[in-house]
């Protein structure tokens, strides 16, 4: 018996979506239109360069464009395009946005690259209103912050794997002449494949080669921080050259970019919002760092961090004299040579001692180390060094014992901030979104950051603030 189809037509499908909005209008149109006025949250100064920005009457309002917005993040629609068809097709969602028609596309694109900056500014305009909202949920939990770095991948050629595993058969075959001229020496097909990678993407220099996520790409790097409600306090875009130089390992690197990231991304959240304070802060191993401690205890927030292993390289430690100075490992009655105070920018000025049976030269004005010593406690050329800064007991003489079951507890809760970013990126579709541009990407983050405040202040409005992330219940 032939099976009956029935033909689809462009009216079935605008009828059935319609009526489905009108079946669910009480969860998410009616709330948002009941309890949220965007124009409460809108900085002047947004007001006066969107209207100024012209010279005309505009045709569609700034309420109306963020409205679109933020439907469009709470729904995890992936693209502008599919947000059109939404909008052409159902007239309760034009009428909940202000529309009158539909803009055009370029419309949508012009506004996330022409108002990076007050968007930015909405976005902490927001974060200060929701901040005395999460003391009334929870006081304990917002005295909290939680950090940690990631990543929004670039929708660029250099992120296909092919591109990678194109490298990698070059670094094979380079790998098979360099065997047969130097028998004895080892050769790293993946760290010289990596190696050979070029450090931005050619389309968008913006995008850095950097390893996050388990694997190496080109991503747009971020700082973020939350507190301990999931809320999202402050969105840094810290840029740093993450090369792979002196012999690091990919997990070495994303470590020296997580220290160094910190402290930068906090003095901005603080010089923003200098009257919130923390008691608490919440960060992954890659922030185990002195002069992060050193930071933290200024600022008298106590630091819940896990000690990084890498950090502590498994040598013989050494010893110190009456006066400070560090001696040999091997010999206590040997005192380490002073080599002068290394400066880096973003960390702390560090005394750098060399191992005592090491001679430095000069060889064609090129720095050498020399080492007269039987028995070396490291393998490195120049022998053992020790590098010390004012701060550094801090790492260890925590205020709070890493063993103690308050300290495990608070620990635990850092994975909100993971979750926070999981639906961040969830927003912003970013597997899917096909965004090339460095400042539209990064108005896409604010404004997904912008409609996870927005659904928390409605969820806190209606009375469900138990559950301050639980977004997706308002379109069950």
């Amino acid at each position: 018996m032939p099976v009956s189809a029935k033909q689809l037509t462009l009216s079935n499908i605008s009828t059935d979506f319609d009526k489905f909005y009108n079946q669910n209008q009480d969860n998410l149109l009616s709330l948002l239109d009941e309890f949220i006025n965007i124009s409460d949250f809108i900085p002047f100064s947004f007001y006066q360069n969107y209207y100024s920005k012209l010279g005309t009457k505009r045709d569609f309002s700034l309420e109306s464009m963020l409205n679109a917005f933020i439907l469009k993040n709470i729904l995890s629609i992936p693209s502008i395009d599919l947000l059109i068809t939404f909008l052409s097709i159902s007239p309760s969602i034009r009428n909940f946005c202000g529309f009158l028609r539909v803009p055009h596309k370029s419309q949508f694109s012009r506004f996330k690259s022409e108002y990076l900056d007050d968007l930015n500014d909405l976005f902490h305009n927001l974060v200060d209103k929701t901040d005395d909202i999460s003391k009334k949920i929870n006081s304990f939990l917002s005295s909290i912050l939680i950090t940690d770095t990631t990543g929004f991948e670039a929708y660029v050629t250099e992120n296909n794997p092919k591109f990678y595993q194109s490298e990698l058969r070059k670094s094979k075959s380079y790998a098979k002449v360099f065997k047969e001229n130097n028998p004895d020496s080892v050769f790293d097909v993946e760290k010289y494949a990596q190696g050979q990678m070029p450090k931005h993407s050619l389309s968008n220099p913006d995008a850095k080669l950097a390893y996050l996520n388990g694997h190496f790409g080109y991503f747009l790097k971020c700082i973020l921080s939350t507190n301990a409600l999931g809320l999202v306090r402050d969105v840094n875009f810290f840029d740093s050259n993450n090369t792979l130089s002196n012999d690091l390992r990919p997990q070495d690197v994303k470590d020296s970019f997580d220290a160094k990231s910190l402290i930068p991304a906090l003095e901005t959240h603080f010089q923003l919002h200098p009257n919130f304070s923390y008691k608490y802060f919440l960060g992954d191993a890659g922030f185990d760092a002195d002069d992060n401690y050193a930071y933290l205890h200024k600022k008298d927030i106590m630091p819940i961090i896990s000690i990084n292993p890498r950090n502590s390289p498994d040598l013989p430690q050494p010893g110190f004299n009456e006066v400070g100075v560090p001696l040999c490992p091997n010999d206590s009655s040997l005192p380490m040579n002073f080599d002068g105070i290394c400066k880096e920018k973003g960390r702390a000025d560090r005394i750098k001692y060399l191992c005592p049976k090491v001679t430095k030269t000069t060889v064609n004005r090129k720095t050498t180390y020399i080492l007269h010593c039987d028995n070396p406690c490291s393998p490195s050329k120049c022998g053992r060094t020790k590098n010390l800064t004012i701060h550094h007991n801090y790492r260890f003489n925590t205020s709070m014992p890493r063993d103690s079951i308050k300290w495990q507890k608070l620990y635990k809760l850092r994975t909100i901030c993971e979750r926070s970013i999981s639906q961040i990126k969830n927003f912003v579709q970013i597997k899917t979104s096909k965004v090339r541009n460095t400042i539209s990407l990064k108005s896409d983050i604010l404004l997904a950051c912008i409609s996870q405040l927005i659904a928390f202040i409605l969820i806190f409005r209606t009375g469900n603030s138990d559950k301050p992330l639980a977004i997706k219940t308002l379109i069950a």
